[in-house]
């Protein structure tokens, strides 16, 4: 049931579901004069910085290039939906329901992850500059494999928890 488009119109569907914090927050990653975006696009590459919202939500900003596909990984969440939001480059990300999946790493608790057997069977999905996508408990999802080529990407991804939806 992931969903995935652009920020502003996905914004727009949501709007009754009080996520207000999280909209603030991208709108804010998006404008070039402000803080948050100024802390993200300050980050060096391979940067991987938690920053806490609220008590109960937060985001990871990261910076990195796009890797071939054999080293990225199917993975799900069970405590939090991940909302993320492609800043500046393109990141091809891969979907797929978690019932079509073997899984590879048991759940872990502390790290919210279970990872899943490499299947080539995913649907392929191009983010790129103010692109969203949202991930619920039941959506395995792989990132960072490269679209053609290696791309650096500027990305931010909020921790939202699901029992807050």
């Amino acid at each position: 049931m992931a969903i995935i488009g652009n920020i502003k119109k996905i914004e727009k569907l949501l709007a009754d579901k009080n996520l207000s914090v999280v909209f603030e927050y991208f709108n804010e990653a998006l404008d070039v004069n402000s803080k948050v975006y100024q802390r993200i696009f300050n980050l060096p590459v391979g940067a991987f910085e938690k920053v806490d919202i609220t008590d109960d939500i937060f985001a990871l900003e990261q910076v990195f290039y796009t890797k071939n596909r054999d080293e990225c990984f199917i993975e799900s969440h069970r405590k939090y939906i991940d909302f993320q939001l492609v800043l500046s480059g393109s990141e091809q990300m891969e979907y797929i329901d978690i019932d079509k999946l073997e899984v590879k790493t048991a759940y872990n608790e502390e790290k919210d992850l279970i990872t899943y057997k490499e299947v080539i069977n995913t649907s392929k999905l191009l983010l790129q500059s103010g692109d969203l996508a949202i991930f619920f408990p039941d959506d395995a999802h792989m990132g960072l494999p490269k679209f053609e080529k290696s791309e650096l990407v500027y990305k931010t991804v909020i921790k939202f928890p699901a029992e807050l939806f």
